[in-house]
């Protein structure tokens, strides 16, 4: 009873936002993201502020390491005019930390520039681009607009994102380039006479790599630290993020004694011992989450009050490393019991549990709408926003939805917003009220695939527009059927069969067939699969950008994935 009390108080006190307001603590962090170039090694310039992330150069004698690209063309076109005013190199290579597009998007600028040989990556990011891009697309573009505050009206942002200011997302031009230098463990190179390794240390994600500048004992973590506690779970969605992972990652950076870090946000630290002390208390922070979470669970804890009832020692707390002013204790800690036993927490009723719709309307059985209705405005007379947000769920979701419910609704996710000390947490709620209230920044949302550059569209591979196809298929459209059709790529000299079977769309490279239905380039068929190119106009009654016997035959396929 005892254990169960003491439990009880902390869970209670674990969910209550934080009291101090995150105004002064977000003043602080912003300090940090002012534009500006600085030179934290005589042969090394960051450049901050000028995004979302950084963009850091490492001069050689002839030749310059580009490490990170920032999130789109016109921000890199910045950056580049403050890097030339320190290296005259017309060589460069560039190598990205990871996938996100704040690190990556802005390449084509360097590519365009310079003489660039080499794009280093780990050998996994092409395909974590290319998920990205096609089947994670539609959730996690919409939901890091709602994270970042994109879709937020200017006076109604927050003072920063938690790692920065600015997100390029639907402002820049995007200008992915392939990396075309893969690794899996290390890789060694001499870039412009300075010897650079580069290692695989996934954290934040899977395809993460630090860079190793040994001459001058510099660091480059990439996004495996920041100022503010890690994101370990990130709500805009994400893979599983690896506790174990991500801190045996910094204790692999640890033993190499580095003296500057220059990570991805933020500004550089220098000092040995200042450098030591961020990453030890980075890691601890890390391992102690995973560990008291994974004692919680072993406990016999639910996986949400697991998570609720881990909170930093104060040693760890008072850290402005490790302010929870991006990634939150709690969300990570939620995600632990995801990554090890997955979606289910053990309760056999959630085996096959009743749909949000069919439990509420089955709940307004037994409590009334009047009786609900009345709860509702008690919640709202006692500012209870999370009570209001669960209630107006069940109102909604059994179909008995009205404009009162809607504003309730919209005014606790707007003072849930106001009391956030998250900044995430903060964008998230306040852009869900604005899509209620209809107070949306309309210029700010993701561009749709047909808006995709065909400079993007080249660098990304077919299987990617195939796999993305495969889940826009409406399987109804296509019950009982057999399908096949066969494409010519010509500039691939590849023969590719598309088939719908049992309601599947699979595919596949065969060997030359003498009558495909179509001809075309891979990047028509792109355009032609994104929309970029009109299927009547540009392909069926035209022959300048696709010939074959059977053309209509090959749109009819297609048509299927179009919802």
């Amino acid at each position: 009873m005892v254990a169960c009390s003491d439990h009880s108080d902390q869970i209670e006190n674990s969910i209550k936002l934080k009291d101090v307001d995150a105004g002064e603590d977000l003043q602080l962090l912003r300090k940090d993201f002012q534009e500006q170039v600085l030179n934290p090694h005589p042969d090394v310039y960051v450049v901050v502020g000028y995004g979302l992330a950084n963009s850091i150069l490492i001069k050689g004698k002839d030749e310059d390491l580009i490490i990170d690209t920032m999130g789109g063309i016109e921000t890199a076109e910045r950056i580049i005019e403050e890097f030339e005013k320190v290296s005259s190199n017309t060589k460069k290579t560039i190598a990205y930390t990871h996938f996100h597009a704040d690190h990556i998007l802005g390449a084509q600028a360097f590519t365009e520039k310079y003489d660039v040989d080499k794009i280093i990556s780990h050998r996994s990011t092409i395909e974590e681009v290319e998920k990205f891009f096609g089947i994670k697309r539609d959730v996690i573009g919409p939901r890091s607009l709602k994270m970042f505050n994109s879709i937020l009206k200017e006076e109604d942002k927050g003072i920063s994102n938690g790692i920065g200011i600015k997100l390029e997302a639907g402002r820049d031009k995007p200008g992915y380039v392939k990396p075309n230098t893969l690794f899996d463990k290390t890789l060694t190179l001499n870039v412009g006479g300075n010897k650079i390794d580069f290692y695989h240390a996934p954290g934040e994600t899977d395809d993460q790599i630090f860079v190793w500048y040994e001459k001058g004992k510099v660091l480059f973590p990439g996004d495996n630290i920041y100022k503010a506690f890690p994101n370990i779970y990130t709500i805009r969605g994400t893979s599983y993020r690896s506790f174990r992972s991500w801190y045996q990652s910094l204790e692999k950076m640890m033993a190499l004694e580095p003296e500057v870090l220059v990570p991805s946000h933020g500004v550089p630290i220098v000092g040995a011992e200042n450098v030591k002390t961020i990453l030890s208390t980075y890691r601890d922070a890390i391992k102690y989450v995973h560990d008291q979470t994974m004692r919680n669970i072993n406990n016999g804890l639910s996986p949400l009050d697991s998570a609720r009832a881990v909170r930093l020692p104060d040693a760890l707390k008072s850290d402005p490393h490790l302010f929870e002013l991006y990634g939150t204790v709690e969300w990570s800690a939620r995600n632990l019991f995801n990554g090890y036993f997955g979606w289910f927490d053990g309760n056999p009723t959630n085996l096959f549990p009743n749909d949000d719709a069919s439990t509420a309307t089955r709940l307004l059985e037994l409590i009334t709408p009047e009786k609900l209705n009345k709860e509702l405005l008690d919640s709202v007379a006692k500012k209870d926003h999370q009570w209001t947000l669960y209630v107006t769920d069940i109102l909604i979701n059994s179909g008995n939805e009205t404009d009162e419910i809607r504003k309730f609704r919209s005014q606790a996710l707007n003072e849930l917003g106001d009391q956030a000390y998250n900044p995430n947490a903060r964008s998230y709620y306040k852009s869900s009220y604005a899509e209620l209230a209809g107070e949306l920044n309309s210029d700010s949302f993701i561009d749709e695939d047909n808006e995709m550059e065909d400079s993007v569209l080249s660098e990304l591979s077919i299987i990617m527009f195939f796999d993305t196809a495969a889940i826009r298929l409406d399987p109804s459209k296509v019950d009982g059927k057999e399908l096949r059709t066969v494409a010519h790529l010509t500039d691939l000299d590849e023969y590719w069969e598309l088939t719908l079977k049992n309601n599947v769309f699979t595919y596949r490279i065969i060997g030359e067939t003498k009558a495909p239905d179509i001809v075309l380039s891979s990047l028509t068929l792109k355009q032609l699969m994104t929309g970029n190119i009109n299927p009547i106009t540009g392909v069926l009654l035209s022959n300048q950008n696709a010939t074959g016997e059977n053309k209509r035959g090959f749109l009819e396929f297609v048509s299927n994935f179009r919802e």
